[in-house]
């Protein structure tokens, strides 16, 4: 083999082999974070004899049913006015429905959409409709209407947050509860927030929106029974009425009567009796006192009968208070109970024949006369 083929076989046996490096990898970039749709929502137009300040509750009530909706955040008309100005924020917000006046109000809040509600009265009947609006594209994506008849202003502001919801989400938003009322006496008569469920025993759960509400029961010969409850959304709530009877409370302040009526004649003895100890005592250190010889013992003496009497003339005293209390308190515990068994009584028939009487209500005083003289007698009805 000739020398000048084999010459580049023994170059490449005798250079060192070099590697070659690999490409590098290339570098991940973090992707950008999503941004979030930006949503206004408008005061609702009003139409019909509807207050003023309705339309800015109502777009609160609207608010509240969007925001927690996930990629969405919601403009309020507090950051609107913030934007806009308060002057500019009412000419916007009075556009109602008119397209370009949206794209207007949304480019210049650079909003992605726009919630947009009405309001109509019309007598008994309130027409209640909300709008999702997409703002670059100046469409109307959504619409949800509720039509309610007698509504309250509370019941419009819940329709105002689930229709709100129902239109941006495509869900519908359950913003109720139940009350169930027992009553422990049948025949009561029953009311929820002012409205009347009938004579209890009330059957059924009552449905309710959620927030606080007022069960009232009311029955004759009983006390008026009322309470409040908040019911959340989704929450069943049990009322349970305990009436109490009238009489119970009239023998209760009767029993109360009888009660210091003898702790009084209680005091009022015992008093007494430590008056005649007292004063047989007094009577004892004087009698020492006057055959004292010396006049220490004589002085000493003295001192114990003055307080040994003061003893007794304070525990007479007080004897004779609680003595007379006692009396007026028994006297009236009587009268009391007089009065509660002649009401509790049944009404006697009239007896045919008979000429019946009237009551007599009130003390009277009539003189009687008798041989020799006269008698007054007074007359106290019970």
């Amino acid at each position: 083999m000739p020398l000048a083929a084999l010459l580049p076989a023994l170059l490449l046996a005798v250079t060192p082999a070099v590697p070659v490096p690999a490409p590098a990898a290339p570098v991940p970039t973090p992707a950008p974070s999503a941004r979030l749709a930006k949503v206004v929502v408008g005061d609702f137009v009003l139409a019909g004899a509807a207050h003023p300040d309705l339309g800015r509750v109502l777009s609160d009530a609207a608010a509240r049913g969007v925001q927690g909706t996930a990629g969405l955040a919601v403009m309020g008309q507090g950051e609107i006015s913030a934007i806009l100005g308060l002057e500019k924020t009412r000419q916007m917000m009075g556009c109602g429905e008119e397209q370009g006046c949206v794209s207007e109000l949304g480019k210049a809040l650079d909003a992605d959409f726009l919630v947009s509600g009405t309001l109509t009265l019309l007598e008994r009947t309130a027409l209640l409709t909300v709008r999702f609006i997409d703002v670059r594209r100046n469409q109307t994506q959504s619409r949800t209407t509720a039509m309610l008849l007698d509504a309250t202003e509370a019941e419009l502001v819940d329709g105002a947050t689930r229709l709100a919801h129902e239109a941006v989400t495509g869900k519908k938003l359950d913003t109720s509860g139940t009350v169930r009322v027992s009553v422990s006496r049948s025949g009561a008569d029953v009311t929820l927030d002012g409205k009347s469920l009938g004579a209890s025993p009330v059957t059924g759960t009552q449905r309710v929106l959620e927030g606080p509400h007022t069960v009232t029961v009311q029955k004759a010969g009983y006390i008026r029974w009322s309470t409040t409850v908040n019911v959340a959304a989704g929450q069943s709530v049990a009322v349970e009425a305990e009436l109490v009877p009238l009489v119970l409370q009239g023998e209760a302040a009767r029993s109360r009567l009888w009660t210091w009526g003898w702790v009084s004649a209680g005091v009022a003895v015992s008093t007494g009796a430590a008056g005649v100890l007292f004063g047989r005592m007094a009577d004892s250190s004087y009698k020492k006192y006057q055959a004292a010889t010396e006049r220490s013992t004589a002085v000493q003496l003295h001192d114990e009968t003055k307080l040994r009497t003061t003893m007794a003339n304070v525990s007479w005293g007080i004897a004779g208070t609680a003595a007379v209390a006692s009396v007026g308190l028994l006297v009236t515990a009587i009268v009391q109970d007089a009065r509660a068994a002649n009401d509790l009584a049944p009404a006697e028939p009239p007896t045919p024949g008979l000429s019946t009487t009237k009551k007599v209500t009130t003390a009277s005083a009539e003189v009687q006369p008798l041989p020799g003289g006269a008698a007054l007698a007074l007359v106290i009805p019970f």
